[in-house]
Parts: structure tokens; C-alpha cells; sequence
């Protein structure tokens, strides 16, 4: 904007000049010359160091902005001063920089622009040099006067307007880029979390399996039906998480939400962790009966990391007791509450890999944050009393569906 304003007023001040030149040279009429071109060079001047202090630093802010307007009005009324005031056919130019103004400007300095146009109008009612009068032609001397100015006008305001358009369609055309990189880019970080979440969740199942072939291979006896069938289980888990991984990439990365009655939801999550850690437990109370939650694919895998965190928290610390998982309305949210009795919240950041509870890769948590946050969700840790920590997960809660 600032670019083109400065290009602009080149234009004006030529006119401007060659309009004084024209008055007395083929109207012979008695204006005061000087003072018309002081103030026509003076604004060339000034327009010369803006355009060198734009390339310099390339800002079109809006103190900038506010400035270039100003000077403008400023230069414009001394003009018309010298110049008839409201009698000059150009008076209607104090509205191009309101244009400009309501163009480019937010609404303050904007209407303090406009005030200020109208009260510099206002002022030249009463105080202004009045136009020598030319018997006989006068009025139609004015009436080419404002032919002149609205062919002006109109010409200023068509470069003006289409240069604007030009930007909003620029600025459109990269919004709806933005728009789709975002997109694009959340798809992608939810495959990434359900894939970290997979192999996760994979590593205690291959932990498992990798003990029984490494029994099997130093044993001389043949392996027992419980221990196939556990290998079995562990495959089996295995098979499952692989499938929601290949479904989530099939359903477009960002996985087809669904809206699922909370208790039921996260009933199901503690149940799929029991199937992943047979040897560990947990207890659910359901407290938000008849409530539903929108859920991703990569959601039941974030509970299911906090659970399994849970367990491993009391495995760390020799407790145990069962993992609670409790729900409850709050305030228009599911809160989700997963309670252990390990070291407290700070374990996951404080410890090093080498000394964190249990056998995961120690991402669980920032898998599951990542994932809670996509829905629209939250995550805190806070100490529980008499020892360990309390998970809580917050998830909007949506209409129960029909």
C-alpha cells in the first residue's frame, strides 16, 4: 500500500504543478504561484525521502501509514487555501485519503482521519484565499474544473481499489495454502502418534515373545501349551495393533472421528489394556452415564498409554494394587482420572530412560498429550494423596448420539 501511495503522489505533484503552470500561463489568472509550488515541492521532497526510506526498510505499518495520510491532508489543505478553499472544483479530493484510510487502516486511526479531513474542510470555510473571478466564464470554468477533478478521482480510486483486490486475492490464495498445510500437516501428526503409539504398545508383546523363544531355544524340552498360548495372545495383540495402524492410513491419516458414549469408551480402553497386561489390573467406576465424547483413532491409544504409565508407576515402586481409572462431569467436560501410587508426577520427565519404570520407550506420555490435544482435549498430572499421581484427561463432551 505503501508502494503504491508513494507512486501516486509522483502523479499528484506533476498535476498539480502543471495545473499552476496552466491557470497562469493559459487562464491568466492572478493565483499566488509561489506559494503553490513551495507547497507542491515541498511534498515532493518529502515523497522522495519516503521512497527512499521505504526501500531501505520495506515498512508499510500503520504508523507509516498514518504519516503518508497526514502529510497529505496537510499538503492538500494548503493548497486550497491559496486556492479558493470549498470554492476549488478539487476540494472533493479530501476524499481519496479517506479512501486510502478506510482501505488500509484499522478503525481508529481511520475515523480519526475522517475527523480530521472533515474538520480541515470545515476550516476552510472561513479561512481561505478566494479564486479570482473570470466575468462571464467563471461557472463554466468550474464546472471543467470538477470534470477534471472526478477524472482524477476516478482514476486514483480504480488503481487504488485494484490493487487492493489484487492483495486480498494474494492474501486469500495464501490462507487457503496455509489452510491445506495445516491439514495436511495434522494428518500426518496423527498417523506419526498412532505409529509411535503402535510400537509402543508393540514392545511389551515382543519383550514377551522374544523371553519365551530365548527359554525355548536353551530348554531341551518342548515348550508347554501355556507358553504357545501366550506367544499366541502376544501375536495376537500384535496382529491388532498393526490392523489400527493400516486402518487409520486407509481412513486418510487423520482418522474418521466418532462421537461414543464416554463410560463406554473408556471401559473399552481399560479392557484393551487388560488384554495388553494380563499380569497388572485395574479398576473403572463409571461417572458419566449417558454422556458422549468425540473420538479419533489415536485417542484409545492415548488412554491406554496413561493406563499402561499407571501400571508401571506401581510395578516401579512394588505396589500391587490396581490401576483406578474413574470418570466424571465437569463443567461440560469428561474427566478422565487414571490414579497410581508410583513416584509422582514429575518421574517421567525427572528420571533418565535407564531408570523409568517399566519396560516401555518412555514416549507414552507425549504420545498421549499429543494425541488428547488433537481432540480438542487436555492433559494434566498432580499428586495424589497418600502417595503417586493422578492423571487427568479432559475431553469435550458432545451430544449423545441417537
Amino acid at each position: 500500500m505503501l508502494q503504491l501511495l508513494i507512486y501516486l503522489r509522483y502523479l499528484l505533484v506533476a498535476g498539480q504543478m502543471l495545473t499552476v503552470v496552466f491557470v497562469v500561463e493559459r487562464l491568466n489568472l492572478p493565483v499566488p504561484v509561489r506559494p503553490l509550488l513551495a507547497i507542491s515541492g515541498a511534498l515532493l521532497a518529502f515523497n522522495l525521502v519516503s521512497h527512499l526510506w521505504w526501500l531501505r526498510h520495506r515498512d508499510s505499518g500503520t504508523r507509516t501509514l498514518v504519516l503518508q495520510l497526514l502529510v497529505d491532508l496537510l499538503a492538500l489543505t494548503a493548497l486550497l487555501y491559496y486556492s479558493g478553499g470549498p470554492a476549488n472544483p478539487f476540494v472533493s479530493l479530501y476524499l481519496l485519503p479517506v479512501a486510502v484510510a478506510a482501505i488500509g487502516l484499522e478503525i481508529a486511526p481511520m475515523l480519526g482521519l475522517t475527523v480530521l479531513t472533515a474538520a480541515l474542510y470545515t476550516w476552510l470555510l472561513r479561512h481561505h484565499i478566494a479564486l479570482p473571478h473570470v466575468h462571464g466564464s467563471d461557472f463554466q470554468l468550474h464546472v471543467t474544473g470538477m470534470w477534471v477533478n472526478f477524472l482524477l478521482s476516478a482514476g486514483i480510486m480504480v488503481v487504488v481499489l485494484s490493487r487492493f483486490m489484487t492483495i486480498v486475492r494474494d492474501q486469500r490464495r495464501r490462507l487457503s495454502e496455509a489452510r491445506e498445510r495445516a491439514i495436511r500437516d495434522e494428518s500426518l501428526s496423527a498417523l506419526g502418534s498412532l505409529a509411535a503409539g503402535t510400537a509402543h504398545e508393540l514392545n511389551t508383546p515382543l519383550a514377551t515373545m522374544s523371553l519365551l523363544v530365548d527359554d525355548w531355544i536353551g530348554s531341551e524340552q518342548t515348550p508347554s501349551r501355556e507358553d504357545i498360548e501366550l506367544l499366541r495372545s502376544q501375536l495376537t495383540h500384535c496382529r491388532d495393533h498393526v490392523r489400527a495402524l493400516a486402518d487409520m492410513a486407509r481412513r486418510g491419516a487423520a482418522g474418521e472421528a466418532t462421537v461414543e458414549t464416554a463410560d463406554d469408551f473408556v471401559h473399552a480402553c481399560v479392557d484393551r489394556w487388560r488384554l495388553l497386561r494380563p499380569n497388572a489390573s485395574a479398576i473403572f467406576t463409571p461417572g458419566a452415564a449417558d454422556r458422549a465424547v468425540r473420538v479419533d483413532a489415536a485417542l484409545p491409544q492415548a488412554l491406554i498409554n496413561l493406563i499402561n504409565n499407571a501400571a508401571d508407576a506401581n510395578a516401579g515402586r512394588g505396589h500391587d494394587g490396581p490401576v483406578e481409572v474413574a470418570t466424571e462431569v465437569r463443567d461440560g467436560w469428561l474427566i478422565v482420572s487414571i490414579l497410581d501410587r508410583g513416584a509422582g508426577p514429575a518421574r517421567i520427565t525427572a528420571l533418565p530412560r535407564r531408570e523409568r519404570e517399566g519396560p516401555g520407550l518412555g514416549i507414552g506420555l507425549m504420545i498421549s498429550k499429543a494425541s488428547i490435544e488433537r481432540n480438542r482435549g487436555r492433559m494434566r498430572q498432580v499428586e495424589r494423596e497418600g502417595g503417586g499421581c493422578v492423571t487427568e484427561v479432559d475431553l469435550p463432551l458432545v451430544e449423545t448420539p441417537a
